[in-house]
């Protein structure tokens, strides 16, 4: 670390050992598993968790166990002071890209087993919302009774942007085109293109961070 210093200039140099110094790895469980009755408090313990490291909860689905949070752009050198990168790859890859990171905590009963097909039935698509057939597939876990497995995603994204034109007379001349539908109001009912944040990995250290934190609101509670 020192030799890889000696080459960069001192302020660069004095950013990044603070910046590795903080973000120290963390150990923790890949998952955890709870009791029915601590489904309420590990539920509200996981949001808490999204909002201490700056993703709070956008979906919040109490009755199906899911909780979405916020994207939140990644660490840099020049921002000592974040401590959500756990190693010095992360803290390089996030300064040499704009990157993200995206949490999803997910409640499932420990025995669930999804459905797979055999290849001989006809498929038919999802079910629909208030059919039968969909209430026989989904599971209520404000009243469900038995153990329940909690795991957490966090996944790293990196900006992008399309529609490169580079200058055929220069290589530094470069333009972008733009899609019409970006000056188009959200209201007319259009979507907008995923496109511009390509997910690149996972990042399990803040995984097990995450489940560190509720496993010890859930102990202190």
């Amino acid at each position: 670390m020192i030799n890889f210093c000696r080459q960069l200039p001192t302020f660069v140099c004095v950013l990044l050992l603070a910046g590795f110094g903080t973000g120290c790895s963390v150990k923790g469980p890949d998952r955890l598993e709870l009791q029915s009755g601590q489904y309420d408090e590990a539920f509200d313990a996981a949001g808490q968790a999204a909002r201490k490291v700056g993703m709070p909860p956008l979906l919040s689905d109490r009755v199906g166990g899911v909780i979405e949070g916020r994207p939140r752009l990644a660490g840099s050198v020049i921002e000592p002071w974040r401590i959500d990168n756990s190693s010095l790859q992360q803290w390089g890859e996030n300064t040499l890209h704009k990157q993200r990171r995206r949490v999803r905590f997910e409640f499932l009963p420990i025995d669930f087993i999804p459905p797979e097909p055999d290849g001989d039935e006809e498929l038919v698509g999802a079910p629909l919302p208030g059919s039968i057939e969909g209430e026989m597939r989904f599971t209520d876990l404000t009243t469900f009774e038995g153990p329940v497995e909690l795991r957490v995603w966090v996944y790293v994204e990196r900006s992008h942007q399309s529609g490169a034109r580079p200058n055929t007379w220069s290589r530094a001349g470069r333009s972008y085109s733009t899609n019409p539908l970006e000056t188009i109001s959200p209201d007319d009912g259009t979507t907008r293109s995923p496109g511009l944040w390509t997910p690149v990995g996972r990042d399990e250290a803040m995984e097990r961070r995450l489940l560190s934190e509720v496993q010890q609101s859930l102990a202190g509670a």
